[in-house]
């Protein structure tokens, strides 16, 4: 059940990233040729832009996350002995879980307080600052998970850095 679910989340955030990306390309690239052929205005272009950039930002840095390529310098990982490399990639994965629960901390009290409405969409912003709790729950239920099974389950990584029980 839990792997179905986490297979889940790393098909959507991997497939609406791409979606996004696509959709921010072609959204820019309309307002380059409108500005050369003025046929028509796009109305809350801005805001549209915007909603979609953060939860492209948030969603790829999830997926990324996922797979444990996020924060990682392997040129240090590959100078260490396998333990040394356990003991980093924890230390690693502590700072990280400690960013994603600030993200979710204050993302949650910045979505809640910021009060501010999309002039011309006339929609609440809570849906685009969502993306920085939403984000870091994601990002710390991960975390979480990771270190749980290196630690308690000792588990290991092998030469390639996946880990190994």
């Amino acid at each position: 059940m839990l792997q179905t679910l986490d297979r889940g989340i790393g098909l959507f955030c991997k497939y609406a990233s791409i979606a996004l990306l696509l959709v921010l390309f072609f959204l820019l690239g309309l307002s380059i040729i409108l500005r050369l052929v003025p046929l028509f205005t796009i109305s809350g272009y801005d805001e549209v832009v915007e909603f979609l950039f953060i939860w492209l930002i948030v969603l790829t840095t999830v997926a990324l996350w996922r797979e444990g390529v996020l924060y990682r310098v392997t040129l240090f990982e590959t100078m260490l002995p396998l333990r040394g490399q356990v003991v980093l990639a924890v230390v690693t994965n502590l700072a990280m879980l400690g960013l994603a629960l600030i993200l979710v901390y204050y993302g949650w009290l910045f979505a809640v307080s910021a009060g501010e409405t999309a002039p011309f969409l006339r929609i609440n912003k809570v849906y685009w600052h969502a993306a920085l709790p939403v984000g870091g729950v994601l990002m710390s239920i991960y975390s979480l998970v990771w270190l749980w099974r290196v630690i308690w389950q000792r588990e290991t990584l092998d030469q390639n850095n996946n880990l190994i029980g």
